[in-house]
């Protein structure tokens, strides 16, 4: 019993004083337990983390992957400062497993969320040195079989506001192969999260055809350009009037092949209302450009047309 000012505050009457300083004691026993595993998981990933850290930074490393395209200097240090702050804090988490016995939740937390966790840092490390990596060969690769050379060659090369074919590819093939790894990695570390899965799949589903879409617009830019140039060079009469036409017409079909791609129309009726309108729009244009080279035409044939005449009106005279 004790009191205080001769008021009693609370008794030990019938409490087993046994059982509760033997709750304290496993207490305090498991605190320092977990304490120490922190300790030693601390020291034994700063070692371990500083040993990986000199590994990644050997200069041969770093000169391959940037030469390869893999990733730049900056972006590698990055990447290893992060791997090697992970790598710490990881084996810190997994030495505190050991305590097992006594703290169960420290397994259940290291293998629901940070073994998923680390599955997925590592495919999106992963994937973005392979898609570096692809990106470069893709760009070598059109280079090598003279791509831009040819394009210059045929003046098409600044089809698209000078920005070189090759790079506009090469970026494309690095960061698609990019989200295929990280939709991977989300598959890996939200499978019990349905909403973003699915919204994950949805859009690898949906790159592809995008890509597709942009290819084919990008061709078909190409491909005009190529082809009004060919009429400029040979110089006919309203040469550059029907150069513009050409240029229209082609582009105009491409846009009709790349538009069910790039924006994912599945369903028949949009995309048959979407291909009227844009019909309906094409004709108009062609009807403009048909009267502007209509009136060209007749102004460019006055002078002659009214030396014509002249000379039938001296023959009559």
């Amino acid at each position: 019993m004790i009191k205080v000012n001769g008021t009693t505050l609370f008794t030990l009457e019938g409490v087993d004083l046994s059982f509760l300083m033997q709750s304290v004691s496993e207490f305090v026993v498991t605190a320092l337990i977990l304490v120490l595993l922190f300790i030693a998981g601390y020291v034994l990933g700063y070692f371990v983390s500083r040993v990986l850290r000199r590994i990644l930074l050997i200069e041969r490393i770093q000169v391959t992957l940037v030469k390869s395209g893999a990733t730049t200097t900056s972006m590698w240090k990055s990447i290893v400062e992060f791997s090697t702050q992970y790598t710490t804090w990881l084996l810190v988490f997994f030495v505190l497993t050991l305590a097992e016995e006594k703290v169960p939740i420290t397994v259940t937390f290291f293998n629901e969320f940070i073994v998923p966790l680390t599955v997925f840092i590592a495919l999106v490390i992963i994937g973005l040195l392979i898609g570096g990596f692809l990106g470069k060969l893709t760009k070598d690769t059109l280079v090598t079989i003279g791509l831009e050379e040819g394009l210059t060659k045929y003046k098409i090369a600044d089809t698209l506001g000078g920005v070189p074919i090759s790079s506009i590819l090469s970026t494309i093939v690095k960061w698609y192969v990019f989200l295929l790894f990280v939709s991977q990695a989300v598959e890996k570390l939200l499978s019990e999260t349905a909403i973003l899965t699915e919204t994950m799949r949805s859009l690898m589903s949906y790159v592809p055809n995008a890509i597709l879409g942009l290819l084919v617009l990008l061709v078909s830019l190409v491909i005009a350009e190529f082809a009004a140039n060919r009429i400029r060079v040979r110089k006919v009469s309203f040469g550059e009037v029907f150069a513009i036409a050409i240029e229209i017409v082609i582009v105009f079909f491409g846009v009709i092949l790349a538009l069910p791609r790039l924006f994912n129309i599945d369903d028949p009726e949009v995309f048959q209302t979407s291909l009227g309108v844009m019909t309906q729009s094409f004709q108009i244009l062609i009807v403009g450009v048909a009267l502007g080279l209509a009136i060209a035409i007749g102004l460019g044939l006055k002078d002659s047309i009214v030396k014509v005449g002249g000379k039938l009106k001296e023959g009559t005279g």
